[in-house]
């Protein structure tokens, strides 16, 4: 019996999509800081945290083989940092 291919977490993908997350998080956080938006401090702080846990995990797969934390908890942070990112979009375009 054939096994399925191995399905897992992917370093370079994960260093990817800190980028993404990355680059507009401190944008954001830049932004915010200069133009005293707090809304705009909370969603780059959020992209930063959950792009640094990206890397974080990343780091860890590229050393070991294995992610830093399960997927499962990993997904659970993931929708943590949106849901703070989600509020710190209201409040950016709620003022």
């Amino acid at each position: 019996m054939q096994q399925p291919p191995r399905r897992g977490p992917n370093a370079g993908t994960n260093f990817l999509i800190a980028a993404l997350l990355g680059i507009p998080g401190i944008i954001n956080l830049v932004g915010g800081i200069m133009r005293s938006g707090l809304g705009e401090i909370i969603c780059g702080l959020a992209a930063l945290g959950y792009a640094l846990l990206l890397v974080r995990d990343g780091l860890s797969i590229r050393k070991t083989g294995r992610p830093a934390m399960p997927q499962s908890r990993m997904l659970l942070t993931g929708f943590g940092f949106l849901s703070v990112y989600m509020v710190g979009l209201y409040l950016k375009h709620a003022g």
